[in-house]
């Protein structure tokens, strides 16, 4: 047995201890509580206001998410915002005393305007660490990106995934919390650009965009293919003696504002 597997298989004795002692309730139960139809139910789920863990093929919700008493109202604007974590994590979330809510935790924070607005600043700031965005920049023309060669650069940015895309690239690419290398970077006539999504821990990245980009006589001319069905060329760009990268940085700039 791997390290991985032990660990899943804790994890799984962890939530069957939840189910057995009424922590975690099946669906018809958790309805009863709340009276709601399995048609509000299904709303809810779609919505993100409340979420469900499966234990052993069955999913089960949270019991404190039909806690009565709490303000509910509140309880799940939260519950949206932490969507872009893994649902054992926004249990934990929630039930948990953290430090830069004074010490108390989520559920506590409901109950004050002041706390339940820092409560939903750093709701924000915990969803994101769930997902990077990650723009990389290749110089020369590509399909699909390469794994034979260096990136000119790679740039990551932690942010909500439901943000706008063209909004987390240019993040990414501007926010100096990741970018490798540092530069100083070359003129190139050509270079293409891949935008992905990376969900934490181990999964694979998420293809979001790629960008063609050509520059001639200092203008830019681009063609962007989003999710591989939608492709659409932007007006030229004039760019200068720019390096490679802020060309690149004009490009995302302006798909963002045609975006929005």
């Amino acid at each position: 047995m791997t390290f991985w597997d032990e660990i899943e298989q804790q994890a799984l004795a962890a939530r069957r201890k939840m189910v057995r002692s009424g922590e975690l309730l099946g669906e018809d139960e958790f309805r009863e509580r709340l009276r709601l139809s399995e048609s509000q139910l299904a709303r809810m789920l779609q919505r993100g206001d409340v979420f469900a863990i499966e234990v052993d093929g069955v999913a089960y919700l949270p019991a404190l998410l039909a806690t009565l008493g709490l303000d509910l109202r509140r309880l799940y604007s939260i519950c949206r915002i932490l969507v872009p974590a893994p649902p054992s994590c926004r249990l934990g979330y929630l039930s948990s005393r953290h430090a830069n809510l004074g010490g108390i935790s989520p559920l506590e924070a409901l109950r004050e305007e002041r706390q339940y607005r820092l409560l939903r600043q750093m709701a924000r700031a915990y969803a994101a660490e769930w997902v990077r965005t990650v723009v990389t920049i290749y110089v020369g023309s590509y399909e699909v990106e390469p794994r034979d060669i260096e990136p000119t650069l790679t740039a990551a940015h932690e942010v909500d995934p439901r943000v706008n895309l063209w909004m987390r690239a240019e993040d990414a690419l501007l926010s100096g919390g990741y970018i490798q290398p540092c530069g100083p970077y070359a003129t190139a006539s050509e270079a293409t650009v891949f935008v992905s999504r990376q969900p934490a821990g181990q999964a694979p990245p998420i293809p979001e965009a790629r960008i063609a980009v050509s520059i001639v006589d200092g203008v830019a001319h681009a063609n962007v293919v989003c999710h591989e069905v939608s492709t659409y060329k932007l007006d030229a760009i004039r760019v200068a003696d720019e390096d490679i990268v802020g060309v690149v940085l004009h490009v995302v700039v302006a798909v963002r504002k045609l975006s929005l």
